[in-house]
């Protein structure tokens, strides 16, 4: 039997086997019967799509007397990392579940839908590769995660991915268990979000004229391509990412970033702004000196942004950047004091944990709560309400921000860029010079599983910590052949940290099962990086 990645919990093998064929050249019973609880229709709709399009059974709902496959609703609660009431308030659902299979059927039994959608996932796993005979050896599957949240970020701002690559995105996170889509929709190099209103956000925020060719850090010589690159998403486009993405039981969690981050926003609507230039859509990567101003113009833009993420996004959890927001801009602006003393902010430093509380605001009447990235916590303290992401390295950081977020009772997503950054390099030294172009830094697989993320909390805080997240950001990778190449095994890997948590098996029975999972990889065209042997070390002497 194929293995399941991550590797579930506990596996009991019986005698016998599961076996469905097609019976003859003149066989009609080529179908597969499955019968779930009203409901479910998304776990079923994936394993029918994997049923038809791979094994090549025609897929039927039927009672359960007849059903081949039959899903219900029952398991005794399980335990879900984090302050249990908050996450299940947030839609975040049981995700136990149980596989028996028989010599006459498959019985999956789930607390919920989102169970429901990790069964499929092992189940596709264990059937990936055969056609039109299948079988199974009968067994008793239990399993459980260890983190409530299990996050694959994707920017589609400094590069604009089709709609079919951010869904082939989300299933191959489905098919590794993970359960947030975080979509970063908007920066300096491109905005994707429509809003009513602003026509200008698609016809010029989501365009730029060129990318720069080849590394930032040498961004005085090297060329720009010049040519014309961007997109934007549709609601339509929205809506069937967002229901993809649940029929896999996949929350979205969309971003939009501010009050730094805006250099394509600014192009558009340069009144947003505190030069009231139109900087034009950044064609380099590195952090743009622009932010946003405080003039209420702003402020009601912002609530046309949150406005249209409510509309379109299910999720009550929705992301608003925060990050890297530069004050040069701010202390220059002859405007800005003016109205912070209109507004009652004390300082400069103060800015940034305003736009937050009155994003936070704006959320809230649409009953909505705000994630940001780690910068909302410097300083003031956000909202309770507020989930803090935090993206810095937490072995590294002198701020302790991830601390202060678990002392002060923000809600804690762990992406430290140390270990979930997967737009990072994968070999370190000579080897680097083997590797497509990357942003810095290196983070190996072997650096990814060993990654112990309670490691650096005391039981009395690790309840906070609601889970982890990999990112991955696309400066550097245009193209899906590269974003594969980034993103898998690493994902494997994170996956299994995710899932099992600090009882997972070591790393050498890791890379065994990894063995017997890449083949599933190849039948699905993922372009992941192979295992190198160690670059020719060209300073020996003969």
């Amino acid at each position: 039997m194929p293995c399941i990645l991550p590797e579930p919990r506990r596996i009991t093998f019986k005698e016998g086997n599961w076996r469905k064929s097609h019976l003859s050249h003149f066989s009609r019973d080529v179908r597969i019967g499955i019968h779930a609880p009203v409901g479910w229709r998304g776990p079923v709709s994936w394993l029918q799509k994997g049923l038809e399009h791979e094994q090549m059974f025609r897929v039927e709902d039927v009672s359960p007397e007849e059903a081949d496959i039959v899903f219900e609703k029952r398991l005794p609660s399980g335990s879900l990392s984090g302050p249990k009431d908050d996450l299940l308030m947030l839609g975040f659902q049981n995700e136990a579940y149980r596989i028996e299979v028989t010599p006459d059927r498959i019985l999956i039994a789930a607390a919920s839908a989102h169970g429901a959608s990790r069964a499929v996932a092992s189940l596709r796993q264990m059937l990936s590769g055969q056609r039109a005979r299948l079988e199974l050896p009968c067994f008793v599957l239990e399993d459980e995660p260890s983190f409530a949240w299990r996050g694959m970020h994707f920017d589609c701002s400094r590069h604009f991915w089709c709609v079919d690559d951010v869904l082939r995105f989300i299933d191959l996170a489905a098919l590794h268990k993970f359960n947030v889509f975080h979509w970063h929709l908007t920066d300096d190099q491109g905005w994707r979000l429509p809003v009513e209103g602003y026509p200008r956000l698609s016809d010029c925020a989501a365009w730029r004229d060129g990318t720069m060719v080849g590394h930032d850090c040498d961004r005085a010589t090297n060329p720009q391509d010049g040519i014309r690159h961007g997109g934007f998403y549709s609601h339509e486009d929205i809506r069937r990412v967002v229901a993809h993405a649940e029929a896999r039981g996949m929350h979205v969690l969309p971003e939009i970033d501010v009050p730094g981050h805006v250099q394509a926003l600014l192009t558009a609507y340069p009144e947003f702004g505190n030069t009231g230039l139109a900087p034009g859509v950044r064609t380099c990567w590195g952090i743009s000196p622009h932010t946003l101003n405080l003039e209420p113009q702003t402020f009601e833009f912002l609530e046309r942004v949150v406005d249209t993420l409510a509309e379109l996004f299910p999720f009550p959890l929705v992301h608003l950047g925060g990050d890297e927001a530069k004050t040069g801009e701010w202390m220059e602006s002859p405007r800005i004091p003016e109205r912070m003393a209109e507004l009652g902010i004390p300082d400069v430093l103060g800015i940034q944990p305003f736009f937050t509380q009155r994003l936070v605001e704006m959320l809230a009447h649409h009953g909505r709560r705000m994630v940001g990235w780690d910068e909302i916590i410097e300083g003031k303290a956000p909202d309770a309400s507020a989930v803090v992401m935090y993206w810095r390295d937490s072995e590294k950081n002198d701020h302790a921000l991830d601390r202060k977020a678990l002392e002060c009772r923000n809600g804690l997503v762990l992406a430290n860029w140390s270990k979930t950054y997967f737009d990072l390099y994968q070999e370190a030294g000579p080897g680097r010079d083997f590797e497509p172009l990357a942003i810095c830094g290196c983070l190996t697989l072997e650096d990814v599983y060993r990654w112990n993320p309670l490691a650096r909390y005391p039981e009395a805080l690790a309840t906070g910590v609601w889970g982890a997240q990999a990112q991955v950001w696309t400066e550097y990778i245009p193209n899906r052949p590269h974003l594969d190449y980034m993103v898998y095994p690493r994902a494997c890997a994170l996956s299994q940290v995710l899932w099992r948590g600090a009882d997972r098996e070591d790393f050498p029975h890791f890379l065994s099962r990894l063995e017997r999972h890449l083949p599933l990889l190849d039948r699905l065209g993922v372009a992941y990086r192979p295992s190198f042997p160690p670059p020719p070390d060209n300073t020996s002497q003969p």
